[in-house]
């Protein structure tokens, strides 16, 4: 019995309609764009010439220098006792 011979398939043109295709799919879809959340923001109040009192008593203030040194109330001290210092002015 004699072989037949396979007839070849022409990969060529399979190549362009598979290229014809990925670019009909990329240019007829639509890409939703990310959307934000959406929140309203209180207008604008519009200025007051009113002076706000802040009694200073209630003030604690406390200065960092680059070596992360800290100067509260016009004095040298340590993180650790920072909490203290603040909770005895209370």
């Amino acid at each position: 019995m004699a072989r037949r011979a396979t007839p070849e398939v022409n990969a060529g043109s399979m190549a362009d309609i598979a290229f014809l295709l990925l670019i009909f799919f990329l240019v007829t879809t639509t890409i939703e764009k990310d959307k934000g959340i959406a929140r309203q923001l209180p207008p604008d109040e519009p200025p007051t010439d009113e002076q706000v009192v802040i009694k200073q008593k209630n003030l604690f203030i406390v200065n960092v220098n680059k070596s992360d040194q800290l100067l509260v109330e016009e004095e040298l001290m340590d993180v650790k006792d920072l909490r203290q210092a603040a909770s005895s002015l209370a």
